[in-house]
């Protein structure tokens, strides 16, 4: 059977800009492939027992997320190939693989180009390419680290002006086989591996904030430190002069020569805590190089300088600060969790100050009342920036419990680095940031990024949010927020929109909107046919006149709605059969919103091992459900070790997916449930039930029925918590020692045995 799904569509933006992007290697064009070249192996590593210390380190944010194993290694120009061209210039060319590595990255320990000449780093489908670096690129130590370069297999080439003949040296110390990177979600923990609780950058968190976080997040990069990654942000200092000060944490520090930096990837869709997967940015704004200027474990602080001048057109902001060390309104964090894509999370309760890991810290507490409104931190959030409510920095973070479950976080705590602290606690230039930061002695307590945040007067906004989307379903609800962003008050504006460009349709405002306030407007219900849909929106008029800021009056929502298929079943069933690895597997079982509504494991290495289990999970027709299963090894469950299976079916044996060849994780999504044939529709017709949700009691009337039902109520766990016998008329259910949260009723006539499913909310 076949419904329509709608699913908001995503389109991907690129975006290249990198310090050293000019060309391509020349021996892409003046040389035949290098079919001859040697390619030099790197060792096999126990991944294994990596991957389980990941398991424990990546539970907390106060070390470096590693991302790959760094290899010693001694290669230089007499292991590669030198080719003389006939004007007397040359290429030299080395091959490095490691067999399986999804990412290869290097450190040269003596890295010096003379002028004119240069060096490209790619791999052996020439789809992924870094460079040309040339001497600007040359440090006084000779050291340099360079960014990831996809595949096992990687090219370094470079070219030799015969000008310059001799005078290049490039010798290489480090190559880090990366077994998981920032790119790829279904091999890797990189792109969409952070907790689905999560905010991409630019999903709303408050309109109070809404202009501060579009400025910030272009101060915060991804930082690269040879086979680990952290977070950080550009800082700006007294002067206002652009100078590359880069703030992260103390314990993410290595040598700084060798650090890489990228910049702006940040999703052009956002997701905004949900299980649907951020759509990638593919950005080149990367650079190389730092220098050390100041660090402190007393804050857990790292101040670095990068070595070369940040382009103009990268557009790059550098964060304003407050020192002041006074309590904030509340506090916000952008960050790249689990080296994923650009995440933004949001606390209302103001940060206390505790001393944690002997840091003095601003503490995000923990707890039922405390933690992370929205989002949260993870392993290689490390050293990213912490805002105040006026988008200023007051510290890095440092570490914490924080994390998702689900969509939701755990309500667990984080803690930052006090900026107040790191600014003259040290007694040296070097383990403060006074000196650096505030080089003319001003000692302001409060500066503002650079360049300044620009504000109007008059400026409002419009964004389209579409609400109700639902599997199985072609019904969309979206509404219209307009957003006063400008000084001045808003007291009236007229917006238009229209559906695919067809008719359109006139919004008028009138009222009193002061700074940070929103208006929202309902759009009604839109059904839609299969295809993809636009709804555009545009601000026309403000106060009877122009927009002093046109760049957010007009706005796009792209929506598909697919053929999906569905099924006829009250179950869905699980049949699992385990390898010889049975404590690196897990599996969940979770609503479209991501709520956890069954899971198990790992399993009992041993005990479990090739075992056949056998699950049943309760759903409710027109509701769509997800299944992921997980392999900690990145092995799958078949075949290596093992003939593993796993087998999802309905009641009737109708395989909905099976499978068991993966790596970490597969994911089985929109399991649409249809009505399924034993449903009683004329009970369904005949039945309501109020209120729901409901607190104390539930009332269930039945019309018309026979007199011969039982009800069960199931918990989202598959747990019968309550049955019982119905009536013909008004039955009431207590449920007053029930934990608020989801749940199933299902009402049964005993003389057809069919049966009616519906969702219970308990508040």
């Amino acid at each position: 059977m076949k419904k329509l799904l709608l699913l908001l569509l995503f389109f991907t933006v690129n975006c290249f800009s990198q310090v050293t992007n000019q060309g391509k290697p020349q021996s892409w064009k003046t040389l035949d492939n290098p079919q001859n070249i040697h390619s030099n192996i790197l060792p096999s590593f126990d991944l294994k027992t990596i991957q389980e210390e990941d398991i424990i380190n990546d539970a907390l944010n106060d070390k470096p997320w590693r991302f790959g194993y760094m290899h010693s290694i001694d290669l230089g120009f007499e292991q590669g190939q030198w080719d003389t061209l006939d004007n007397g210039d040359r290429i030299w060319r080395i091959l490095i693989s490691s067999p399986e590595a999804l990412s290869l990255n290097v450190i040269f320990d003596d890295f010096y180009l003379p002028e004119g000449g240069t060096v490209y780093l790619y791999n052996n489908e020439k789809t992924d390419l870094l460079g040309a670096y040339t001497s600007v690129q040359n440090q006084e130590s000779g050291i340099l680290g360079t960014w990831l370069v996809k595949g096992d297999s990687l090219w370094i080439e470079y070219y030799e002006p015969s000008s310059v003949s001799g005078q290049g040296r490039l010798h290489i110390a480090k190559v880090t086989h990366g077994y998981r990177n920032a790119e790829s979600f279904n091999l890797t923990r990189g792109l969409n591996n952070s907790g689905h609780c999560n905010l991409d950058v630019d999903c709303p968190i408050g309109t109070d904030w809404q202009a501060h976080k579009d400025n910030n997040k272009k101060s915060v990069g991804l930082l690269l430190t040879g086979s680990s990654l952290c977070t950080g942000a550009l800082v700006n200092n007294t002067e206002n002069d652009g100078t590359p000060y880069f703030l992260t944490a103390n314990h993410c520090y290595s040598n700084p020569d060798a650090w890489s930096f990228r910049f702006g990837w940040i999703s052009p869709n956002p997701v905004c805590a949900s299980d649907d997967n951020s759509t990638d940015s593919t950005t080149n704004m990367t650079i190389s190089g730092a220098t050390l200027r100041a660090k402190n474990e007393t804050s857990d602080f790292c101040l670095v300088e990068i070595n070369s001048a940040i382009p103009n057109d990268w557009g790059s902001v550098w964060a304003g600060w407050d020192k002041s060390d006074n309590f904030p309104l509340f506090q916000v964090g952008i960050h790249h969790p689990s080296a994923d894509i650009m995440k933004v999370c949001r606390d209302d309760d103001p940060a206390i100050k505790e001393v944690n890991d002997g840091a003095q810290t601003w503490e995000i507490t923990g707890g039922s009342n405390g933690g992370w409104e929205l989002g949260v931190t993870e392993g290689g959030s490390s050293g990213s920036p912490l805002f105040d409510q006026d988008g200023k920095i007051i510290g890095q973070l440092s570490g914490g419990t924080a994390g998702c479950s689900g969509t939701n976080n755990n309500g667990e705590y984080n803690y930052y680095g006090r900026f107040g602290v790191s600014w003259d606690t040290g007694t040296t230039p070097e383990t403060r940031l006074k000196e650096w930061l505030d080089p003319s002695g001003l000692n302001p307590d409060i500066i503002d990024s650079y360049p300044p945040l620009e504000t109007y007067v008059l400026d409002g906004a419009v964004t389209v949010f579409i609400k109700g989307i639902n599997c199985a379903n072609t019904e969309v609800e979206p509404t219209i927020t307009l957003t006063n962003y400008g000084s001045g008050e808003i007291t009236n504006a007229t917006i238009e929109w229209n559906l695919d460009g067809g008719v359109t349709h006139e919004i008028n405002f009138n009222g009193n909107l002061v700074q940070y306030e929103s208006e929202e407007f309902n759009l009604g219900s839109l059904t839609l046919s299969v295809g993809v849909h636009e709804i555009n929106a545009s601000l026309t008029s403000v106060n009877g006149g122009t927009d002093e800021n046109i760049s957010n009056d007009n706005v796009s929502e792209s929506i598909e709605v697919f053929d999906l298929d569905t099924y006829d079943t009250t179950q869905v069933h699980l049949e699992l059969l385990t390898d010889d690895y049975s404590g690196e597997t897990s599996w969940e079982f979770r609503s479209p919103d991501g709520a956890i509504l069954y899971s198990f494991g790992p399993y009992e290495e041993d005990v479990d091992d090739n075992t056949v289990f056998n699950y049943s999970f309760d759903v409710a027709y027109n509701e769509c459900y997800v299944f992921e299963i997980f392999d900690t090894y990145g092995d799958g469950i078949c075949c290596g070790f093992g003939n593993g299976y796993y087998t999802l079916t309905t009641d009737d044996d109708t395989e909905i997916a099976s499978g068991g060849e993966f790596e970490f994780s597969e994911l089985i999504e929109d399991m649409a449930i249809d009505e399924p044939l034993g449903v009683d529709d004329f009970l369904a017709q005949n039945l309501i039930m109020f209120p729901n949700p409901a607190q104390d009691i539930l009332n269930v009337n039945i019309k018309d029925g026979n007199g011969d039902l039982d009800y069960f109520i199931i918990n989202i766990l598959g747990q019968e918590v309550k049955n019982g016998s119905l009536i013909n008329g008004m039955n009431t259910i207590l449920v007053d020692d029930f934990i608020s949260g989801l749940y199933f009723i299902k009402i049964r006539d005993n003389t057809t045995n069919k049966f009616v499913v519906n969702k219970l909310i308990i508040e």
